[in-house]
């Protein structure tokens, strides 16, 4: 006697379903991991149209309008800056954020992305605002 034998296929309905729901899923952690706060001193920052935010950052330095340089919070005269950066340098792919007020002269802050680079840090950026249009 020969039995009969049925097959059943998985339904497209639940896989389509399932997939929606794994994509929500991702979408929101997404969204949700974006949103991070700064801390530190405020600064004015200059704005610009094409800036990207960068999440990646190890070393902060923020320069002022009174001349005030500030290495990770704490106040220091560009000669401890680049005493301590050249300590302080260990790996290669550390990321240098440099704030500058937007009234701040331009040869300052060349000044200061001198030092890092001298210090041996290669991945230096400027900070911006983005400029909503």
């Amino acid at each position: 006697m020969k039995l009969k034998s049925k097959r059943k296929s998985i339904s497209s309905t639940m896989l389509i379903s399932m997939t929606d729901v794994v994509f929500l899923l991702i979408i929101f952690l997404l969204l949700v991991s974006n949103f991070s706060s700064q801390s530190g001193l405020p600064i004015k920052l200059p704005v610009s149209n094409t800036s990207s935010r960068h999440t990646l950052q190890n070393i902060e330095i923020n320069i002022y309008k009174n001349g005030n340089i500030y290495y990770n919070d704490k106040l220091m005269n560009i000669k401890e800056l680049s005493d301590i950066l050249s300590s302080s340098f260990s790996d290669e792919n550390s990321i240098v954020r440099i704030s500058a007020e937007a009234d701040i002269a331009f040869q300052r802050v060349i000044d200061i992305m001198d030092v890092v680079k001298a210090s041996g840090f290669d991945k230096i950026f400027v900070a911006t605002e983005n400029v909503s249009k």
